[in-house]
């Protein structure tokens, strides 16, 4: 593995100034095709040759069969063009990002270069770097996610709400724009969070939850998070980020005083049954709602 960075190593590759065993363990790495592949594209752009003495023969001819003489520089100006465009394309594809996302109600797995597995719930998006994944095992998340992480060092999830760096292998996280929670099924995790000064670290049944800039560490006994049974649970919740939650899993809006829906929640609703899961939530909380005809608005009222 190489302790420099990506780039510096591409730039003395290219220029051939890679030590024996720097080489070595270049052409061993899985970024070695990757190099070769964006090497040749620059090739597209090389300078073509040309005889020297022939060209200074045309030239002289030329002035010398002419009354007036005008000299013309030659410029390399479209050669400039071309390497400026080359290296556009080398750090376009060296630094690009996988993007993955769900839309509402949407669910998917994903498996990353080392064999992790990411299920993304609704409304989410994972990203990484594209190549040297070995050098740089990180994810953005915004949205929810169950990570089941292979053995190996330095894997890390980064959230609008702080860091997890994995020191186990499974774990859930919900950062959304109101929420931010980590639950740890399997071995352990850590929790940053440089803004607020804030750290926990989490065995297997350890849970935390951001309730504003307070952060709240619990324990639970869940196996697997609901979501992955079609199923989103609540403890103490703001009700206002349950309503969230009912948004990103159904296609609907909600019409309501801001007074109305100050309070918490505690229970679950199901992701397959939008009157269910509505009167799971509005009920015990003695809130009367109205769904539209076309079943995209929630109107919410007193009882």
């Amino acid at each position: 593995m190489f302790e420099e960075k990506d780039d510096t190593i591409m730039a003395r590759w290219l220029a051939g100034k890679l030590t024996e065993a720097e080489r070595a363990d270049f052409e061993a790495s899985s970024e070695h095709e990757e190099y070769l592949r964006l090497a040749e594209s620059l090739k597209a752009f090389e300078k073509p040759t040309f005889d020297k003495e022939a060209l200074r023969e045309r030239v002289w001819r030329g002035i010398e069969s002419q009354k007036t003489t005008k000299v013309i520089r030659l410029k390399t100006f479209y050669y400039t063009i071309g390497i400026a465009a080359s290296l556009l394309l080398l750090f376009g594809l060296f630094f690009n990002r996988v993007n993955y996302s769900t839309g509402v109600g949407e669910k998917l797995l994903v498996e990353l270069p080392d064999g992790t597995s990411v299920y993304l719930n609704a409304k989410s998006t994972l990203t990484h770097n594209r190549f040297f994944w070995n050098n740089n095992k990180e994810v953005a998340l915004d949205g929810e996610a169950y990570f089941s992480v292979t053995k190996g060092d330095d894997f890390k999830v980064n959230t609008q709400s702080g860091s997890v760096s994995v020191l186990g292998t499974e774990f859930n996280v919900r950062s959304r724009r109101l929420t931010f929670e980590l639950y740890c099924y399997e071995g352990r995790v850590r929790y940053d969070n440089a803004d607020k000064q804030q750290q926990s670290y989490l065995n297997a049944g350890d849970a935390v939850q951001l309730q504003g800039d307070i952060l709240l560490e619990f324990k639970h006994l869940d196996t697997i998070p609901g979501w992955q049974s079609e199923l989103s649970r609540f403890s103490n919740t703001a009700l206002i980020q349950v309503m969230e939650e009912l948004k990103i899993h159904y296609d609907i809006s909600f019409d309501y005083e801001p007074s109305l829906v100050e309070g918490h929640f505690t229970g679950s609703f199901v992701h397959d049954d939008l009157e269910l899961a509505l009167k799971s939530v509005f009920v015990p909380m003695n809130i009367v709602y109205e769904l539209s005809e076309d079943q995209k608005t929630v109107t919410l009222d007193k009882r």
